[in-house]
C-alpha cells in the first residue's frame, strides 16, 4: 500500500463572512472545475513529513502571490483518511485568517474566489471538499481540537467530533 499526504487551506476573508477557495483549472486531471481548499502534496521523500504546516505554506506560496505576511491564525482543523485502491490518501486541513484584502488573486492551479459561508457551492466542489470545509467552517474560530476523520462508502464524514461535545 503507498501513502500520499495531501494539505488544503481555506481562509477566511478580513471582513466577510466569507472564504477563499480554489476553482480548479479546467486542465487538471482530477477534478478540473471543481472547487476545493488551497494546497497539494507533502513532499515526504523531501522530508517534509516533519514539519506539515511548512509544506502547506510552501505549496501555498507556489500557487498563489498573497504574501504569507497577510495571513494569520492558520491551524490545521481536520485530518481525513481515504482510501484509494491501493494509495492510502491522509488529506490534512488547516483554516487561516486573511488580515487584509489581497490586491492580487492569481494562482498557478486555477482560480482563486471567495464563497460566502452560508452559500457554499457545494454540488461544484471536490467530493472530499463538499463534506470537509463545511465541517470546518462549524468548528468555533477558537476550538484548537484536529478533529479526524473518515469518508464512508456513502461519501459521508464521519469525524471524533461527538467525542468533544
Amino acid at each position: 500500500m503507498k501513502l500520499g499526504v495531501f494539505t488544503a487551506i481555506t481562509l477566511r476573508h478580513p471582513a466577510r463572512e466569507a472564504v477563499l477557495l480554489l476553482r480548479r483549472s479546467e486542465t487538471k486531471r482530477r477534478f478540473p472545475g471543481l472547487i476545493t481548499g488551497i494546497g497539494g502534496q507533502v513532499e515526504l521523500a523531501e522530508g517534509e513529513g516533519d514539519d506539515l504546516v511548512g509544506s502547506m505554506l510552501r505549496e501555498f506560496q507556489e500557487e498563489t502571490v498573497i504574501p504569507l505576511a497577510m495571513i494569520q491564525d492558520v491551524r490545521c482543523r481536520l485530518s481525513t483518511i481515504i482510501t484509494r485502491g491501493e494509495l492510502q490518501v491522509l488529506l490534512l486541513w488547516f483554516t487561516g485568517q486573511l488580515t487584509t484584502m489581497p490586491d492580487d488573486l492569481s494562482c498557478t492551479e486555477g482560480v482563486l474566489e471567495f464563497h460566502d459561508v452560508d452559500a457554499l457551492p457545494l454540488d461544484r466542489m471536490v467530493p472530499t471538499a463538499r463534506r470537509t470545509i463545511p465541517f470546518m467552517l462549524s468548528l468555533p474560530v477558537d476550538d484548537t481540537t484536529i478533529y479526524n476523520s473518515c469518508l464512508d462508502a456513502d461519501g459521508e464524514l464521519i469525524t471524533n467530533r461527538h467525542a468533544q461535545d
